[in-house]
């Protein structure tokens, strides 16, 4: 198991070295996770001895703190080779940073005998009630990606008074032994992350393992320990990560449509190869660009996070407004240049042999992730331009 002591910590190099190294077996086994809707386990625990889910996890329980831009490297090179396993990995990073927002205990009893604890679960929140050192929480979670792997699961519920009012929102920490799985995860995209349902009956939360969702996502949660990182606004750090598999495969179907162009003939033209259609060279610059256009977003939201934190600067409303259409507008570029890359390689898109199909079916399924909801981000944006208080998401 890869390991790092308290003054040798990987640096960026090394993490995306370790990424880039892993893309022969992501690609190998991408079409059985694929089949069997759920990450194949030697590439979970390939992912794990790299380190790779350690990224956002406190230094002094094992983890890297890492920065944005790392995080965003590593999983778009994973994201060139499988999207599901670098989703996962983006989520479960997500996820570490999270558990850090909880309690100093909730702390250690996640990550202090397992600094690769992975942690999966849904937001969704379902009733719950007080009772003496905590919560009785019932329901049911779905899309709780990487929940196959997963050491803990993440529980949104609802905190009802006597009289059945809402007092607040909270996200619960509770073990895998305590819940159950439903295999629910019956989609066209994004198979490989097993997103599936926990299912929970009465399961006791101590207060110690829950977080408050709405003074966390207005930044207003009391940090439990010094680690930096916790000063970043919720949710562009908790969006950001998940361009990383989006770029990777706009990317990889970018690299498959130019190698296969030089062999790949036209029908009804007199072209004999695609290389030399002047239609096929503009398209090809184009979804180039597109995806340029991506990374330079989701690059330039990382580097301007990670100068905010290490300048000790908050990251204001307008500034979160304009990150939030700027996740949206970027996974829409890699849709528009993966579209157009489909139309360049031709019906052979579709060929269950091919990769290409993959590419898209993952890509069109996880640009759907409602943080990158691109007319939501919009709408958010405009109304910070214009002046308008009008609040339409949490998520900000």
């Amino acid at each position: 198991m890869t390991t790092a002591g308290a003054d040798e910590l990987p640096s960026r190099a090394e993490l995306v070295a370790r990424a880039l190294a892993l893309q022969p077996l992501l690609r190998e086994r991408a079409a059985k996770g694929d089949a069997e809707r759920r990450l194949a386990d030697e590439v979970s625990l390939a992912l794990t001895e790299a380190g790779l889910f350690r990224m956002l996890t406190p230094r002094r329980l094992g983890g890297y703190e890492s920065d944005l831009r790392t995080v965003l490297e590593v999983t778009e090179k994973l994201g060139a080779a499988d999207a599901s396993a670098s989703w996962l990995v983006a989520v479960a990073t997500v996820a570490s940073w999270i558990t850090g927002l909880a309690s100093e205990r909730a702390q250690d009893d996640v990550f202090g005998a397992d600094p690769d604890a992975k942690v999966a679960g849904g937001s969704a929140p379902a009733p719950a009630r007080r009772v003496p050192g905590g919560l009785r929480v019932s329901g049911r979670w779905a899309y709780a990606s990487g929940s196959h792997q997963a050491t803990w699961a993440s529980l949104g519920a609802l905190l009802m008074n006597e009289a059945g009012e809402v007092v607040d929102a909270v996200l619960c920490m509770v073990p895998v032994s305590e819940v159950k799985l439903e295999q629910t995860w019956r989609t066209v995209g994004m198979r490989g992350t097993g997103s599936d349902t926990w299912v929970a009956d009465d399961v006791f939360v101590p207060d110690h393992l829950t977080i408050s969702m709405g003074t966390m996502t207005e930044g207003a949660w009391p940090v439990p320990t010094g680690e930096p990182m916790y000063q970043l606004p919720f949710m562009p750090l908790a969006t950001l990560p998940l361009l990383g598999p989006l770029l990777g495969v706009g990317r990889a179907a970018l690299d498959l449509v130019i190698s296969a162009a030089p062999g790949k003939g036209m029908h009804h033209t007199f072209f004999t190869s695609q290389r030399d259609s002047v239609g096929v060279q503009i398209q090809i610059a184009e979804a180039a660009l597109k995806l340029k256009t991506a990374r330079l977003h989701a690059f330039g939201i990382a580097d301007d996070l990670d100068a905010a934190l290490a300048n000790g600067e908050q990251v204001d409303f307008p500034a979160r407004a304009e990150i939030r259409a700027q996740l949206g507008y970027a996974a829409q570029q890699v849709l528009d240049a993966i579209n157009v890359l489909v139309n360049v390689h031709g019906a052979a898109s579709f060929a269950e042999s091919g990769r290409m199909q993959q590419y898209w079916r993952d890509a069109n399924t996880a640009a759907r992730h409602a943080g990158l909801n691109a007319v939501i981000g919009y709408e958010v944006f405009g109304k910070a331009l214009l002046g308008v208080e009008e609040r339409i998401s949490p998520m900000v």
